[in-house]
């Protein structure tokens, strides 16, 4: 008699076909939702791009949003960057990236500055001039000189009462240290190629001939300052032949006094300049403010600044033979 056999553990061939036809669902299932991840991912940065594209520049450009472009000359006003000193192209770049941007709806010139040279001073001046945005120079402490002159590049000019500015002239100076070096058993012996090519060395004093033409150099660059302050205050409240007159000796004076004669437009503080600035470019008395700043790292900073403004430093006030003109 045939035993029994066991139970064939396999599963009939329905079942395993079954159970196949599962797992090949499952994979095609797999593989669907891959390519749906990503396209979930880029979708979002899609979305994320269009709402930064909005913010940045859409809306901006038709009113929505915006800021005040802030740019801060503090310090003396110079060619290149130095110790206490502002580089003349990092401002004039400043004004040219506000300019662009399509979210700064006016700018902002903070001025805390005695002055400094006299062809920086006016390329900043140009720069704030040709700007086809609205622009404000506000003198916080001090705007003498060729800060004043940077402000007359602005729409409005305002002054905190007690600052300091005026100063609308033009100065050079120069060293004669022969007679110390001479005691000292100093000599010195300079091969030139023409009779002024030593104008202004410490070695040796200043004729009366080379004192005539540098007397002549400030002369003309000082009729240059005067005129572009006759044009630019022409036409405003109070300013008259009496104010030219007034400055003609380039004294300093109050923010108080330049308002009596019309050198600047408006007495306020920093806070009330802003907030009226605010309002006059559609962002209201609080408006957002856009700050345009030099970034730089503090060991950077240190050992340039300071051994770049020292070497300046060192060169401006001992003349070794080249004649500096400056608005201070």
């Amino acid at each position: 008699m045939r035993r029994p056999t066991r139970a064939s553990t396999q599963l009939p061939p329905y079942i395993e076909s079954e159970g196949t036809g599962i797992q090949m669902q499952n994979v095609q299932i797999q593989q669907r939702r891959r390519p749906s991840l990503l396209r979930m991912i880029g979708m979002f940065l899609l979305a994320v791009f269009v709402i930064m594209f909005l913010l940045n520049y859409i809306l901006p450009a038709i009113g929505v949003g915006g800021c005040v472009g802030e740019i801060k000359i503090d310090g003396e006003i110079m060619a290149s960057s130095s110790y206490g000193a502002v580089s003349s192209d990092a401002i004039v770049s400043f004004i040219t990236e506000a300019e662009l941007r399509p979210d700064v709806k006016g700018i902002f010139i903070e001025i805390n500055s005695p002055g400094g040279s006299a062809v920086a001073s006016k390329e900043i001046y140009d720069a704030l001039k040709s700007s086809r945005k609205p622009t404000i120079a506000y003198i916080r402490e001090t705007g003498a000189s060729g800060g004043y002159y940077v402000a007359l590049g602005a729409d409005k000019i305002v002054s905190n009462p007690l600052a300091v500015t005026g100063s609308i002239g033009v100065r050079t100076t120069s060293y004669d240290l022969s007679s110390l070096l001479s005691k000292l058993g100093i000599n010195t012996t300079i091969v030139k190629s023409g009779e002024m090519k030593d104008i202004g060395d410490i070695y040796r004093p200043v004729t009366d001939e080379e004192k005539a033409l540098i007397q002549g150099i400030i002369n003309e660059i000082n009729d240059d300052f005067k005129g572009t302050v006759i044009e630019a205050r022409t036409g405003k409240p109070r300013f008259s032949a009496s104010s030219i007159q007034e400055i003609s000796d380039a004294r300093i004076m109050t923010g108080k006094h330049a308002y009596e004669l019309g050198l600047v437009d408006e007495l306020a503080s920093k806070q009330d300049a802003m907030a009226s600035f605010g309002e006059a470019v559609g962002l209201g008395e609080d408006p957002s403010v856009c700050a345009f700043r030099q970034e730089q790292g503090f060991i950077e900073s240190m050992l340039s600044s300071m051994g770049r403004g020292l070497g300046e430093s060192l060169s401006k006030n001992i003349n070794t033979g080249a004649v500096r003109v400056e608005y201070r």
